[in-house]
């Protein structure tokens, strides 16, 4: 009975232990698919820092365009205006009296509101 017992014994330790090298080698397997789901997400999120580093480059050159652009545009404004009251300074009315540019109206910057000097 005693060597029946130790084969029963054997046997159960030979299943345990083929029991712990299919599990070690199931745990090796899910391992490396998790490396691999690791290097996939990394390369992903290395490529989107890199998109957003280009996107906010991309978004600093259109703000300086667009900074020179409002500039250009209020500096070209500003000199047809001066261009615009020196000619207006230079009219003069037929009966002698000179216009004045009196000022931009409130309602819009691009109108220039004129009167004679002698009606203010």
């Amino acid at each position: 009975m005693s060597e029946i017992s130790n084969k029963n014994v054997v046997s159960i330790l030979e299943e345990h232990v083929e029991h712990a090298i299919s599990t070690v080698k199931t745990l090796r397997d899910q391992k490396l698919e998790l490396e691999a789901e690791i290097a996939r997400l990394s390369s992903d999120l290395m490529q989107r820092d890199a998109k957003i580093q280009e996107l906010e480059s991309e978004i600093s050159e259109l703000k300086e365009t667009s900074e020179l652009a409002r500039q250009a545009s209020e500096d070209e404004r500003a000199g047809i205006r001066a261009q615009l009251e020196g000619l207006m300074q230079g009219l003069a009315e037929p009966d002698g009296n000179e216009v004045d540019v009196v000022e931009e109206s409130e309602n819009s910057e691009n109108e220039v509101t004129f009167s004679r000097k002698n009606d203010v």
